[in-house]
């Protein structure tokens, strides 16, 4: 499993090269979008993914190369260096059409890779910011954080634990929502049904060392990771 971030305003000033390298499915994404920083995410998405799907393979990674299996076993952090940003200059250099495999939507929606069924990844952006994770199983990522949200949200989508928890801290409240946020997003993700589909009957327990993912009442075997990396919560969630 790795993850990979990229900026994506700092393409701006060559989106239009940036635009003409994607595929006709990243294209097509692109064109409904008017909003300039969501034109912009659009395109980066593209390129970072083909980015990631390269560098991925390229690597013979394995999930339990570098003792990942361990961390992940053990519910821990991601360390730093778990992420890694790309500059946009690395994304036009490092460009490759032969790994710009064929895309389908399955379900709600979901992205994979039609041909590749061995290989999965997964998107979410906030703000300026584009991150990919690419694993040999399915997954699921989401970025988030650095917004307003209510109690009425919390007391709406949590469950009760879920909102003891945030609500224990105060001055973690922020933190702890996004926590659990992120990851419901991840869950979602993983699966292919859609936040709608899942939030009201997913629940993520933080009263022991290891985060404990119900979903329709029974425990999930899942692996989980969290990183913070520019004041937004990253939440990654796999089959195990």
């Amino acid at each position: 499993m790795k993850i990979y971030l990229a900026k994506a305003d700092t393409i701006a000033d060559y989106s239009d090269m940036a635009y003409a390298k994607l595929t006709n499915y990243r294209k097509k994404k692109t064109d409904k979008l008017h909003v300039e920083l969501a034109r912009l995410t659009s395109i980066t998405a593209g390129l970072l993914l083909n980015y990631a799907t390269k560098d991925y393979l390229n690597a013979g990674s394995d999930e339990t190369a570098a003792g990942l299996g361990a961390i992940s076993q053990a519910n821990t952090a991601f360390l730093e260096s778990s992420i890694t940003e790309i500059s946009s200059d690395e994304l036009f250099d490092a460009y490759d059409p032969a790994y710009d495999f064929e895309i389908e939507e399955l379900g709600q929606g979901k992205p994979v890779f039609k041909e590749r069924t061995d290989l999965y990844f997964n998107i979410s952006h906030t703000a300026n910011i584009v991150v990919v994770v690419m694993a040999g199983k399915p997954i699921g990522i989401d970025i988030d954080g650095n917004r307003n949200f209510s109690d009425r949200m919390i007391d709406k989508f949590y469950s009760k634990k879920e909102a003891q928890w945030v609500y224990g801290n105060e001055l973690r409240k922020s933190d702890r929502f996004f926590n659990i946020w992120t990851m419901k997003e991840a869950f979602s993700k993983m699966r292919g049904d859609g936040i709608a589909r899942t939030i009201l009957n997913l629940e993520f327990l933080h009263d022991t060392d290891q985060v404990e993912c119900i979903f329709n009442g029974e425990k999930q075997d899942v692996l989980i990771e969290e990183q913070e990396y520019y004041g937004y919560k990253i939440a990654v969630i796999r089959e195990a």
